[in-house]
Parts: C-alpha cells; sequence; structure tokens
C-alpha cells in the first residue's frame, strides 16, 4: 500500500476492540446502542455513509461488553445467498462439527453450548442484501431470520446498513412485525465531536497542534461536503496524509509531527488529497501488476476502474462477466488481470462488494 506504515490514524479501516483508547466522539451513541442491545434481541443501526457505524459497533460497542458475554459473528453479504453466508459464517466459529444441512437455529444453539457466551449476529452493510439479490431470496432470509428469533435461544441480531435503503425493509415487516421497534440512527458528527476527534488523537499520538481549536476547525472546513457535512473516513485520510506531508516537510530533523496553517495550505481540500489517495493505489497497484502478472501495459487498473463505476457509483450490482467482455475486447485486458484488481480493489478500498 502507498500508506506510510507508521503513520497513525486509521486511513480507512474501521476503529476495533483494540481501539478503545483513540475510539471519540461516539460516547452517547455508544451507551444507547448497548443499552437497545441489551433491552430486545433484535436492533437496526442505521446512518448515512461515512458516519461511522462498523466502528460504533467493533469498538464502542464491543467494549461495553465482558468477553464472557459477547460472541459477535460478524456477517457479510457473499455471493448472492445471504442464508447461506450465514450459516457459513456460524459453521466456521462453532467448534462441534455439524452437518452441512445444519439449520440455523441448531447451528446457534450449538455455537452457544461450545462456548457458553451469548451469540450476538451483526449483519454489517446490510443494504447488500438488497442490491446483489432477488425478492425471492430476501423473502426466504427474512423467513429464516424470524424463525431464529423466535427459537429465543441465546441469541441477539444486530442490523446495520445505510439509511438511504431503510425503505427496502418495510416490505418485510410482515415477516418480522418487530422490524422497525428498536432502531437508533447514526448522525453525522457535529462541529464539537469532530473537534474533539482531531485534537484528542493528535494528542494520543503525540503530534503537535499549534493553535489546537483554529487548527481543527480549519480541517473540518477543508473537508465538508456540498451539504456541509463530513464522512469519518475522508476525516481519517486527510489526517493521515497531514501526518505524511508533514513527515516529509521535517526531513531529517527530530522535532515532532506538527499539524498548522501552513500544513493545510499545503494539503489542500478534501478534492485534492482524495485525487492523490487514488492515484497513489492506482499506481501500486500497477507496479503489482507487472510483478505478479508481467502485465506491463499502462493504465490497466484505471481502465478497470471506470469500467466498473457505474453512474450511481461503486456501490451498485454490476455484470463482471459483460465487463470482462469489453475489456477484452476494448483494452485486451485478461479475465484474471481484472479479477486481480477487483479484489484489491476491495482491500484498498476504492470498490465494495459487486455482483459476480
Amino acid at each position: 500500500m502507498a500508506k506510510i506504515t507508521n503513520s497513525p490514524f486509521k486511513f480507512l479501516d474501521a476503529y476495533g476492540k483494540e481501539d478503545e483508547e483513540i475510539f471519540f466522539g461516539r460516547k452517547q451513541e455508544t451507551e444507547e446502542l448497548y443499552d437497545r442491545m441489551f433491552e430486545t434481541n433484535l436492533v437496526l443501526l442505521y446512518g448515512a455513509s461515512g458516519t461511522g457505524k462498523t466502528s460504533l459497533i467493533n469498538c464502542g460497542l464491543a467494549n461495553q461488553f465482558e468477553s464472557t458475554d459477547w460472541n459477535p459473528i460478524f456477517v457479510r453479504l457473499r455471493g448472492h445467498d445471504m442464508i447461506a453466508t450465514l450459516k457459513e459464517e456460524l459453521r466456521g466459529h462453532c467448534i462441534t462439527k455439524l452437518d452441512q444441512n445444519a439449520s440455523v437455529i441448531k447451528l446457534v444453539n450449538t455455537l452457544y453450548k461450545d462456548y457458553f457466551k451469548p451469540v450476538y449476529i451483526i449483519l454489517d452493510q446490510f443494504e447488500e442484501l438488497f442490491i446483489l439479490t432477488t425478492k425471492d431470496q430476501q423473502k426466504a432470509f427474512f423467513e429464516e431470520l424470524y424463525k431464529l428469533l423466535e427459537a429465543h435461544l441465546q441469541c441477539k441480531v444486530l442490523i446495520s446498513m445505510r439509511e438511504e435503503y431503510i425503505a427496502y425493509l418495510s416490505e418485510y415487516e410482515d415477516i418480522i412485525p418487530t422490524l422497525f421497534d428498536n432502531r437508533l440512527r447514526v448522525e453525522k458528527m457535529n462541529s464539537t465531536n469532530l473537534k474533539e476527534v482531531i485534537i484528542k488523537t493528535t494528542q494520543e499520538y503525540d503530534i503537535q497542534m499549534i493553535k489546537p481549536d483554529e487548527v481543527a476547525t480549519q480541517i473540518i472546513e477543508k473537508l465538508r461536503d456540498k451539504n456541509h457535512q463530513i464522512d469519518l473516513a475522508n476525516l481519517q485520510v486527510y489526517l493521515d496524509r497531514l501526518y505524511r506531508l508533514d513527515v516529509e516537510r521535517r526531513g531529517k530533523t527530530q522535532r515532532k509531527i506538527q499539524f498548522d496553517d501552513n500544513l493545510i495550505k499545503q494539503t489542500g481540500g478534501l478534492e485534492d488529497v482524495m485525487s492523490s489517495f487514488l492515484d497513489e493505489q492506482l499506481d501500486v497497484l500497477e507496479q503489482e501488476l507487472v510483478k505478479t502478472q508481467n502485465v506491463k501495459q499502462k493504465g490497466v487498473p484505471l481502465d478497470i476502474l471506470f469500467a466498473l463505476v457505474t453512474d450511481n457509483g461503486t456501490k451498485q450490482a454490476v455484470d463482471v462477466a459483460q465487463i470482462k467482455k469489453q475489456l477484452k475486447r476494448a483494452k485486451n485486458i485478461e479475465s484474471k488481470t481484472i479479477d486481480y484488481c477487483i479484489s484489491r480493489f476491495k482491500e484498498m478500498r476504492i470498490l465494495r462488494e459487486l455482483s459476480q
């Protein structure tokens, strides 16, 4: 990766349980989510992209539990069958070996008996169910989920999804009447919380901030989108960029990393940083293709990325097989090269899951 390894910022990674000491600005949401999970066996967590829902679960919520009371099973859709994905994840955590045809209820009950810990099924990025599966598959999954909830096992379910897809749930409320009963909306952080994240994180990493409140305000203003809101992932990318630019600026001197007015001016706005990030990642990938697949043709990763990105963004179901045919015909790019780039795009967080 192009990211300098000694940069302490999370970049595009979600916060994990081990990051409790550097997880700021979400105390109220963490406590409310914990209370809801404590009170019921089904919770719906939703919010706009970039509000940090995954970090809230992985770090905030996870650290509210004692290890003996928390056995989280994180489930992300793979392929087109959410039930098969759920079974695979559950089976992978079981100590007791079960028949391949074992039901979700049987797997959850076995998992509880294996560890004697309540099972928390976390359906992260749940909107993918509506993007990548058919109506029949969706209906079958909600029916399976209802059976699990009605079995009254030592199991709780947390659905986490982007709010623009929440209306899709209404169609299945007749299957699970309590679907909307316990929900929590994660808002974009306000300026006060964003300042807390910036100032306390830099303090934790022993980064010197010249006029902390003023510099934090400048950073926030650089990152606002057209709706005057800020994506938390973009904030981490921006802080990472500041860090790396100051590493270059200080040269071989031993002074502390320092964030100040001049560094922010040098860094530019969000578009500048994201453009640099994308250029760096594509350059890294192009070098990998030369080394791993002997692909010497210039611009291949960018050609593939352009083909994959739809008019509505990168989070859409696309026909990868058709794109492979087009790229082979137009650019003479081999299928294995496209598969490699798609895999790396996902790792780099440039793209999310795609329909194969």
